[in-house]
């Protein structure tokens, strides 16, 4: 059964991994669907640096989750430094967590909605999904299970840091 658990959590690592990763084209290519959402929000919310800053802070942070998930626990794994694999995944899915509880938030809190449109034409959407919203929801649930596998490792080092 411990295999089974072990096996969730780096399943779960390489799921956020890759829609973070994959995301990043987007976020860093001023693509219509980032621009979208965060000028969405810069509306509603008359905060100015939801865009065009914030494809950029949420594309580092989704960065920095996705090597800490991913990347780096590889190379603890290789050179058996299983402590080091623990808390570099538990770092990683507290990020993981917060980006996702963001997103999450802002779909169904605020005029954004769950369906982002996801095809344009000349500047304007032509279809819409929620597969954004989902895979959001999917990877909050991978980050929390991680997180929670990982919490003693992490309460150790806040404790010895104290």
């Amino acid at each position: 059964m411990q295999k089974l658990w072990k096996a969730i959590t780096w399943i779960g690592a390489l799921f956020i991994s890759g829609i973070f990763l994959d995301s990043l084209r987007f976020k860093f290519t001023r693509h219509p669907t980032p621009k979208h959402i965060f000028e969405t929000l810069k509306d509603w919310s008359g905060i100015d640096l939801f865009y065009p800053a914030g494809p950029w802070v949420i594309g580092l942070a989704e960065l920095a989750s996705a090597i800490l998930l991913i990347g780096l626990p590889l190379i603890f794994l290789i050179t058996k430094k299983h402590r080091l694999l623990k808390l570099s995944q538990g770092a990683g899915a507290l990020i993981a967590l917060g980006v996702m509880s963001g997103a999450i938030i802002f779909h169904l809190f605020t005029p954004l909605g769950i369906d982002t449109p996801v095809e344009w034409a000349n500047g304007e959407p032509t279809k819409a999904s929620p597969a954004l919203f989902y895979s959001a929801c999917v990877s909050w649930l991978f980050a929390l299970y991680i997180l929670l596998r990982r919490r003693k490792d992490l309460q150790e080092l806040a404790n010895t840091t104290a």
